[in-house]
C-alpha cells in the first residue's frame, strides 16, 4: 500500500509560519508612531502561536522549521522617489533597521523559552523533536510561498478574523502541501476525536486520504455531511465507512442541518462532539474560500478552538 505523507513525517521536516510583520506597514511608514506600526503582531500571539507548532511537532516526533519574514530594506532604497535620496529617509530607514533587529532578536529569545519549556531540542536533531527559527527578508507571500515547497506539512495559525489573506494562501494553498491551521491560542494538541466534514469533493477525499495515519491513531473517527450537497455526497455512507474500514477505522457518520451563517454548521458539530481536530477541504481556485459544510471558511477559522486538517 502507497505511503501517505503522515507516514513518513517524522522522518522529515513541518514547516511553521509565523506572522511577524505585514508587508503593508511600509506603505504606513511615515506615520507618527513607528512602534505601533511595527508591532503588528504582538509577543503574546507569537508566543501562542511558537506553542501551538511546537506540541505539533512533539506529537509527530517530527522537526519544525519556524519561518517569519520581514520587509527587505533595500527593496526600499530603491524606489524612485525623491525623499528615497534625502537625509530623511536614510534616518527613518536606519530607525526601520534598529527596529526590525530589535524584533526578530526578541521573537528568537521567545522561540527559545517556549522550546526549554516544552523540552524540544534546538537545531536539526535526529530522533527526537527538534526545531529551529529563521527571520528571511522579502515579501512574505513569497518568501512563504517558496519555502513552504520544501517540507512534509505547513502549519499556520488561523489567519486574522478569518479572512484568507495573500500569504495565507500562498502558503496553504499554493505550496500543494498538506496543512494544519491551529488556532490562535493552542495549550494541547491532541487526535484523539476527530470530525471529517464531508462534501464530495476532490479536495476533501485528498485531505481524507492524506490524513489516514493520523485517523488510525483516533480513538474517535466522526464524519457529517450536511443536506445542501448532492445525493453523491449524501449516498457515499457506505463508501466512506468501507473505506475506513480497510484501514482498521471504525468510523461514525452523521448527516446535520446547516444555518444562515457559512461554517456555522460545522463549528457547532465541532463544539457539540468535542473533538480534538476537523478534517476539512480547500478550494484553490479562490484560496480557503469554501470549506465543507456550508460555504466561506471565515465564521469558522475566526472561532475555532481546534486545529483543523487540509
Amino acid at each position: 500500500m502507497r505511503e501517505t505523507i503522515i507516514d513518513q513525517i517524522c522522518k522529515k521536516k513541518i514547516i511553521a509560519i509565523i506572522h511577524q510583520l505585514d508587508t503593508p506597514i511600509w506603505i504606513n511608514f511615515l506615520l507618527p508612531s513607528l512602534d505601533n506600526n511595527l508591532n503588528l503582531v504582538n509577543n503574546d500571539e507569537i508566543q501562542n502561536h511558537i506553542y501551538g507548532g511546537l506540541l505539533i511537532a512533539k506529537e509527530f516526533g517530527a522537526h519544525i522549521d519556524f519561518l517569519s519574514s520581514q520587509i527587505d530594506l533595500e527593496l526600499i532604497s530603491n524606489l524612485d522617489m525623491t525623499i528615497s535620496r534625502s537625509n530623511m529617509f536614510e534616518s527613518l530607514k536606519g530607525a526601520f533597521a534598529t527596529e526590525l533587529n530589535e524584533k526578530k532578536n526578541k521573537n528568537y529569545e521567545i522561540f527559545k523559552s517556549v522550546c526549554k519549556e516544552l523540552g524540544v531540542s534546538i537545531g536539526n536533531i535526529a530522533g527526537v523533536p527538534s526545531a529551529n527559527f529563521e527571520t528571511q527578508n522579502g515579501i512574505r507571500s513569497r518568501v512563504y510561498e517558496y519555502e513552504a515547497k520544501f517540507c512534509d506539512l505547513v502549519v499556520s495559525a488561523c489567519p486574522v478574523h478569518g479572512e484568507a489573506t495573500s500569504t495565507f494562501d500562498a502558503t496553504v494553498i499554493n505550496s500543494g502541501k498538506n496543512a494544519i491551521i491551529i488556532p490562535n491560542e493552542m495549550k494541547k494538541f491532541s487526535m484523539d476525536n476527530i470530525l471529517i466534514g464531508w462534501n464530495g469533493t476532490t479536495s476533501i477525499s485528498r485531505s481524507l486520504t492524506n490524513s489516514i495515519n493520523i485517523l488510525k491513531r483516533a480513538k474517535n473517527v466522526h464524519i457529517i455531511v450536511t443536506k445542501k450537497y448532492d445525493d453523491t455526497a449524501l449516498n457515499a455512507k457506505s463508501k466512506l465507512l468501507e473505506y475506513l474500514k480497510y484501514h482498521d477505522i471504525n468510523a461514525t457518520f452523521e448527516v446535520v442541518t446547516t444555518t444562515n451563517i457559512p461554517g456555522e454548521a460545522l463549528l457547532e458539530n465541532t463544539l457539540k462532539g468535542e473533538f480534538d481536530m476537523v478534517i476539512a477541504s480547500s478550494y484553490g481556485e479562490n484560496g480557503v474560500k469554501e470549506v465543507f459544510l456550508g460555504g466561506s471558511t471565515k465564521h469558522f477559522l475566526e472561532n475555532t478552538p481546534v486545529p483543523v486538517f487540509m
